[in-house]
């Protein structure tokens, strides 16, 4: 029983770490750059121990890791651990958006999630449809931005006629 906890606590100190670096990248930013707007607070071995889930993280570090990333702490803790656990989010599904319902959300909401779209119809140079297809990566990029995760962010896009179901 303790044996399984111990796996447990690896495996979520693991996925936390992947989530760490995959934010870190996703910002453009460097082990050292971090460390550097830290104010000294990190070291780049220790945050490499962290994103190789090899250290856990304090509560403090937690809260200035976020702090750094400009999401909440909730966010940056809360991990998927397998598909198994998200049935409804099937890494092979594309997600349709549709882009003429998006102005059913507040200015607040809509907007990074329209930066986003913008960007991707700029990369596939796809800018008469409607429609939008996302992967699940793109919705887990996302739900970063938000500070929400990937299932709760897209039953709310869908109770909203944004995802098609």
């Amino acid at each position: 029983m303790q044996r399984d906890k111990d796996q447990d606590h690896k495996r979520y100190v693991r996925l936390v770490g992947e989530k760490l670096r995959r934010l870190r990248i996703d910002r453009g930013m460097s082990l050292q750059e971090v460390c550097d707007r830290s104010g000294g607070s990190f070291v780049v071995s220790t945050l490499s121990a962290y994103e190789r889930g090899k250290r856990s993280l304090s509560l403090e570090r937690v809260l200035e890791l976020a702090e750094i990333y400009g999401v909440s702490p909730t966010a940056l803790i809360e991990v998927e651990e397998s598909a198994e656990l998200t049935p409804n989010l099937s890494r092979n599904r594309p997600l349709r958006i549709r882009l003429d319902h998006l102005e059913r959300l507040t200015d607040e909401e809509r907007r990074p999630l329209e930066n986003y779209l913008e960007f991707l119809r700029n990369l596939r140079n796809d800018h008469g449809s409607q429609i939008l297809t996302i992967r699940k990566d793109d919705l887990e990029y996302l739900s970063g931005l938000y500070g929400l995760r990937p299932q709760v962010l897209k039953e709310r896009l869908e109770s909203e006629g944004i995802i098609e179901q």
